[in-house]
């Protein structure tokens, strides 16, 4: 190990007062690409994590899952060595690399041993330049991404999901999951073709973030990214405008079969105009941690689960409020004997909740908690490195590290009470109900 490495280390991560975001180093290239490269020397690690904007919202309306199998086929073969090369090349040293595609941005992660970063660096940048879409690699993972999807199909919480936002959103939105035999279809019509044309449209740096934390200097990180992607123009950056869905008027039921399944997961959900830019982001937030965020703590988890014994577990929450609005919904999973008095009993506290609304003290736990729990997020070099690119990416500040615990002590019981009543709104809900009603009947047989 080098002297380097024996200094006195300096977590950044606890350090959430003065002086964190003067030590972060931000680049913004010529094409548009923003690094950012924070010092740790906590470990003899390095954390990175980045995006850019080639989610499942740019893919062709015909073509849905292509974004998926796009991101993951950079890590199938370059112009200059195959998979089983670059596989190699980052298990020598015990580097990773991953690429996962969400609604908006495929998602980059990866990590190394400090001395190993240039390695991690130039293996990274080859991948996102120079990915070649092998057809053999294509066809197999086509297989791989078909027989996925198939085992989803049989998970009852999946397809209650999959239900609830096809209810609320129409197919356009990035939040509609398309069913299992469309997604099936989809993929295994997608060829060599579709994914370069996809790659060439929307793989450039002019929606790249990279965010860089570890035991290098950041100032010389920052150069060793820009060299390797200063001139990964590409196109144009995607912009991203979704309108908010319509508000659901009354209730709404759905029941999914899910064949040989003993239990049943219940969906109670709506649209929710929430985005992270949104004035009440954290009071809603501070709203769902309350209600339920935890099975064991919240509202639903003390009653439906605790007092009653109706559920084995229960939560709510906000589904990724990102650059549009996506869904709220509270899932329950439940013995089919027990499915409409759980229903009765979650809808009862939560139109208690809207009633009555949130008390003070209750309020002040779930702004310890959600304080606590960040800064524990921060204890590891990419828990940093996500804190980093998620400030990026919303356009937070470099300070939003600082920030954040002033931003959550600072929310009323006036804003969150606010929010309760315009994010929950339990007589206007589409309530998915996903099992096997034999086995419900089996369990409960009619009475003559």
């Amino acid at each position: 190990m080098t002297s380097e490495f024996q200094q006195e280390p300096e977590v950044a991560g606890s350090s959430g007062g003065a002086g964190f975001s003067s030590r972060v180093v931000r680049e913004e290239l010529a094409t548009g690409a923003v690094l950012l490269a924070l010092e740790n020397r906590a470990t003899p690690t390095v954390s990175l994590r980045g995006s850019l904007r080639a989610g499942s919202h740019f893919e062709p309306r015909d073509k849905p899952g292509l974004a998926r199998v796009a991101a993951e086929m950079l890590k199938r073969g370059t112009l200059r060595r195959g998979k089983l090369a670059l596989a190699g090349a980052l298990e020598s040293v015990g580097a990773d690399v991953e690429f996962d595609a969400d609604a908006f941005a495929v998602q980059i992660s990866a990590r190394s041993l400090s001395q190993d970063f240039p390695l991690l660096v130039a293996l990274l940048a080859e991948m996102l330049r120079e990915p070649s879409f092998p057809e053999d690699e294509l066809e197999k993972l086509k297989q791989q991404t078909v027989a996925a999807v198939r085992e989803q199909q049989s998970d009852t919480r999946w397809r209650a999901y999959e239900r609830l936002t096809q209810v609320v959103f129409d197919e356009a939105n990035p939040f509609y999951a398309h069913a299992g035999e469309r997604l099936v279809e989809s993929i295994g019509s997608i060829t060599v073709e579709d994914v370069r044309g996809f790659y060439e449209k929307f793989y450039g740096g002019r929606s790249l973030i990279l965010s860089v934390v570890g035991c290098v200097r950041a100032v010389e990180a920052a150069a060793l990214l820009g060299g390797a992607l200063g001139d990964f123009g590409g196109p144009e950056g995607a912009q991203v405008t979704i309108a908010d869905p319509a508000p659901q008027e009354g209730e709404r039921r759905e029941f999914v079969v899910v064949k040989d399944k003993a239990n049943v997961d219940v969906l109670l959900g709506s649209a929710a105009p929430l985005r992270r830019d949104a004035s009440d982001y954290y009071a809603a937030l501070l709203a769902n941690r309350a209600l339920g965020e935890s099975t064991l703590s919240s509202r639903l988890g003390l009653q439906v689960r605790d007092a009653e014994g109706l559920t084995y577990g229960i939560a709510s929450r906000f589904r990724a409020p990102t650059l549009a609005a996506g869904p709220w919904y509270i899932a329950v999973s439940v013995n089919p004997g027990n499915v409409e008095r759980a229903i009765g009993s979650t809808l009862q506290v939560l139109r208690e909740y809207v009633r009555d609304g949130v008390r003070p003290e209750e309020l002040e736990d779930e702004k310890s908690s959600a304080i606590g729990s960040f800064k524990v997020s921060l204890s590891t070099n990419a828990g940093l490195a996500a804190a980093l690119w998620n400030a990026e990416f919303y356009q937070l500040g470099l300070d939003y590290v600082e920030r954040y615990p002033q931003l959550v002590r600072a929310v009323t019981v006036e804003e969150v009470n606010a929010a309760i009543r315009k994010y929950f709104r339990p007589d206007h809900l589409t309530i998915v109900v996903a099992g096997d009603p034999e086995a419900a009947r089996a369990e409960h047989p009619p009475v003559f």
